[in-house]
């Protein structure tokens, strides 16, 4: 959480905005926007990450809802959707159509943090454990990948030694 709540300090988003965070988990990134005052709604399937989510940020609206379903929710009806270390663990394809939602659901931004460079042995190891997309992830470009998915990166930085965040716009300059 420190390091989202850096990231955030540092792009001074405007705390108006709505977040939609998609893969929320236990919802720590939708915690620390909600800890900056912004309406905050995490999206998981797991209903047990969810529960804890609850239980420990009262603050953020928690639903539970898988990201194949995300056509059910109206374009444009978050100022930001936010996306944390979730792509870097499925293929391409998915990575794509999950983008192409964000932006079609964000009205403003899409702010993703994931990897941005390998990480260590640990975070290799578990990455390999879990399954063959971190290292096709860090191979691919996030640019031609975003660009794909109709979104311009505005701006980057390093988050940790391995972490990074890119906030996106619409290409077409609605966003």
């Amino acid at each position: 959480m420190p390091a989202y709540r850096r990231a955030l300090r540092k792009l001074e988003l405007d705390t108006g905005l709505s977040v939609m965070d998609l893969a929320t988990g236990t919802g720590i990134l939708a915690a620390a926007f909600a800890e900056r005052g912004h309406p905050t709604t995490g999206i998981d399937f797991a209903a047990n990450l969810l529960n804890r989510a609850r239980k420990k940020f009262p603050a953020v609206t928690f639903r539970e809802m898988d990201l194949v379903e995300l056509d059910g929710i109206r374009d444009g009806s978050f100022g930001i959707v936010s996306i944390g270390y979730f792509l870097h663990g499925v293929d391409s394809e998915f990575r794509k159509e999950v983008l192409e939602e964000a932006a079609r659901i964000a009205s403003d931004y899409v702010i993703v943090f994931d990897y941005g460079r390998p990480g260590n042995f640990v975070v290799r190891f578990i990455e390999w454990v879990e399954g063959p997309h971190y290292p096709v992830y860090l191979a691919s470009s996030r640019v031609a990948e975003y660009r794909e998915a109709g979104l311009e990166i505005v701006k980057d930085f390093p988050t940790s030694d391995f972490g990074q965040v890119w906030v996106c716009r619409h290409l077409t300059g609605r966003v």
